[in-house]
């Protein structure tokens, strides 16, 4: 008689691929949740960094002030440029008498090089600005590479931005002279090529650019006609000519003309002060 067989059901490869089947669906399931945590968090570090960008540029755009030239219901109006070689000055009577003025804040040295302020600058600014005179500034510049011309744009700006500043911000490009009469000092000893000068001039036009204000460049006919690529200088900058003959003999365009350094202002107590025209050239 044949025996009976019982079979036992095979019941425990099934309940461990149960427990790893509910095993997988809670790792996906975390995962999925981790995900989700993983999305949330890298929203939120974005959010905060877009939110913080654009605070930083919302306080950028407040700081900056984009400066625009003095408006003078003139065609030619009249002017000074000072510094501390011209002495306390009686800005409330200057205010009578000039329409401008361009107040030197700054120098740097012919032999050794550093910058210096001009002792009477804040003073001058200060009192300019109580007298409602359009002012700009310059600054007497003997750099002789793009990075020192940028430095000297930068020494000008820091003293600038404290006052209300309405004319350009001038960078005096002129060679110096010795106690002999001589023409001197580093700037004339570098013997800077006509490219060298006109990419040192355009560097602090730039930086002064960036910092929203108008640049000038302050030279002689000569230097203009025989040191410079004038055809090259910056466009945006304005051209202040000195020359102090009947006219000015620089053939290239120019918006201001120092056409004496041996003028004389009601309240300028210098033997001398630089006087200039400024030509005003309307919109039609």
């Amino acid at each position: 008689m044949a025996k009976k067989v019982t079979t036992k059901k095979k019941t425990g490869s099934k309940s461990k691929r149960g427990k790893i089947g509910k095993g997988l669906k809670k790792i996906t399931k975390s995962i999925k949740g981790n995900k989700r945590a993983i999305v949330a968090v890298i929203f939120c570090v974005i959010t905060f960094f877009a939110g913080i960008t654009a605070i930083a540029i919302s306080i950028h755009n407040n700081s900056f002030k984009q400066h625009e030239l003095a408006e003078i219901d003139k065609d030619v109006a009249l002017g000074i440029d000072v510094s501390s070689h011209n002495g306390k000055i009686d800005w409330k009577e200057v205010s009578h008498n000039v329409d401008f003025a361009f107040i030197r804040v700054a120098y740097r040295g012919y032999s050794n090089g550093n910058i210096y302020t001009d002792k009477r600058a804040k003073q001058n600014l200060k009192n300019a600005n109580k007298n409602d005179i359009p002012v700009g500034v310059y600054i007497y510049s003997q750099a002789i590479n793009e990075k020192e011309a940028v430095e000297e744009a930068d020494y000008a700006i820091d003293i600038a931005k404290e006052y209300d500043i309405s004319l350009p911000i001038v960078i005096d490009f002129e060679y110096a002279y010795n106690k002999d009469g001589n023409i001197d000092g580093r700037l004339y000893n570098a013997k800077l090529s006509r490219e060298e000068a006109t990419n040192l001039i355009n560097a602090f036009c730039q930086r002064v650019i960036e910092k929203g204000y108008i640049p000038a460049i302050y030279a002689s006919s000569n230097i203009f006609k025989s040191h410079l690529n004038a055809n090259e200088l910056c466009n945006d900058a304005k051209i202040w000519v000195a020359d102090y003959n009947k006219r000015v003999t620089y053939k290239g365009n120019y918006d201001f003309w120092q056409y004496s350094n041996e003028g004389s202002c009601p309240g300028v107590n210098s033997k001398y002060v630089d006087t200039n025209y400024w030509y005003i050239q309307k919109e039609k």
